[in-house]
């Protein structure tokens, strides 16, 4: 018996919000690794130190959320969201 063998590690199915009204929500520190925001309604959420690589954010409402801190997000995906004055990027995308 083999009481060394490594566990069967499943790749993860992206996280389909596509549409989704998402408003007002704690979503601090969650892992959008490939999730699909496709013209979610996110208006107000607190991404704060979120990761979003590979994120799909065409048509995102970003109006008011706080990314803060949020990791591997670009100025691309950003590019192809909905942001206003209020929304709080990460430091580096300012």
């Amino acid at each position: 018996m083999n009481t060394h063998a490594k566990p069967i590690r499943r790749a993860r199915t992206p996280i389909n919000l596509s549409g989704a009204f998402i408003r007002r929500t704690d979503l601090s520190k969650a892992n959008f690794e490939r999730a699909d925001f496709s013209r979610a309604d996110c208006a107000h959420v607190d991404f704060r130190g979120a990761n979003f690589k590979d994120a799909i954010l065409d048509g995102t409402n970003l109006k008011g959320a706080d990314l803060t801190g949020a990791r591997n997000l670009t100025r691309a995906q950003i590019q192809r969201a909905i942001i206003d004055e209020t929304t709080k990027l990460p430091e580096d995308l300012v």
